[in-house]
């Protein structure tokens, strides 16, 4: 059997989200016939198992009547680490490689064939338009990344949220690779928890199945703002660290416990976002598309207070120490007040 079979949307779909993915044969593809079968579109979910919005809307859309515009294929990838318990949190299973990091050669894991056999998916349908959909890291608003910056970017973004990322970094993501045969663009619905998210990615989706024309910007439900090039602020595995409302001396890293909150919003000098011995502050790193930057030109760590140095917009917070450390624990943009 192919590594990601092409299958049919199940009959009957089930009662619930979980008990749609217990019917799938693990990562796969559904196809929709269109009432245009002469162009097709993509969507593609669950690359981390704990990101559930996806998938619940791509559910929720199946259980309506109405055929989409064009033929559809709708890729929902890390489904063992969804189903495994506690359900929607595991990002990747214990041992395995984060799959939105692997499409990038070599591919010689399964992971890395598995994202290999969805690019080649991709390749030979050669679809208008790829949708990769995700929940962020912590809570916080709705945005859009891509790696391209023109109208139809803007335009795939508008379906579902008013903020787009254009990013230069390069981590082995899937709108790196895709976007050499498609137009893609990764849209972060907000929080694994939150129903609004749920709600962002449906009503995204919905537009993405019935607009005709999906690059008609006069469809816009609304402007698009744009921010350029964030840094990722990463941890090194060793860093001790932990999140609360005051400094913890037993760690060389205490963030604040509401750090989410500042998610898409400034921050300035004036902000402390935590609190760190001088250790801590070598073990932090700002990572551009380039190479690391000096910590100093981002964030300060005097007086033992993580504070930015210049009016900052920050996104993809986490709270979550797994994340954090395993992924990074935000990203950052200049910004003007």
């Amino acid at each position: 059997m192919s590594l990601l079979p092409l299958i049919p949307a199940p009959e009957p779909l089930g009662n619930n989200v979980v008990e749609f993915l217990q019917q799938l044969p693990g990562p796969c593809c559904m196809y929709l016939p269109g009432r245009d079968s002469s162009r097709c579109r993509f969507v593609v979910t669950l690359l981390h198992g704990n990101e559930p919005s996806g998938s619940e809307a791509i559910f929720r859309l199946l259980q309506q009547p109405q055929q989409p515009v064009c033929d559809l294929y709708l890729a929902i990838m890390n489904v063992r680490a969804a189903l495994t318990e506690p359900l929607f949190t595991y990002r990747q299973l214990p041992g395995m490689r984060d799959l939105n990091r692997c499409f990038r050669p070599p591919h010689a894991d399964p992971e890395g064939q598995l994202a290999n056999a969805l690019m080649t998916l991709i390749h030979e349908t050669r679809p208008e338009a790829l949708i990769d959909l995700h929940n962020t890291s912590g809570n916080g608003p709705a945005f859009g990344v891509a790696v391209h910056l023109d109208s139809r970017h803007d335009a795939l973004v508008s379906l579902f949220t008013e903020r787009l990322i254009i990013t230069d970094l390069r981590l082995g993501a899937l709108m790196e690779m895709s976007e050499r045969d498609v137009p893609t663009v990764t849209v972060e619905c907000g929080g694994a928890q939150e129903e609004e998210s749920h709600q962002i990615a449906f009503d995204g989706l919905q537009r993405f199945f019935t607009q005709e024309n999906l690059f008609d910007l006069s469809e816009a439900p609304w402007p698009i703002e744009v921010l350029h090039n964030p840094v990722r602020l990463e941890l090194t595995e060793d860093l001790r660290f932990s999140y609360s409302a005051a400094r913890r001396s037993s760690d060389q890293l205490t963030l604040r416990v509401d750090i989410e909150h500042f998610n898409f919003g400034v921050v300035t000098p004036d902000t402390v976002l935590g609190w760190c011995d001088e250790e801590a502050a070598t073990q932090l790193r700002i990572r551009n598309a380039g190479a690391d930057v000096p910590l100093a030109e981002w964030f300060s760590t005097d007086g033992g207070e993580l504070r930015p140095v210049r009016p900052l917009k920050l996104f993809m917070i986490t709270a979550r120490p797994d994340i954090a450390r395993s992924d990074c624990l935000l990203y950052a943009v200049r910004c003007r007040l």
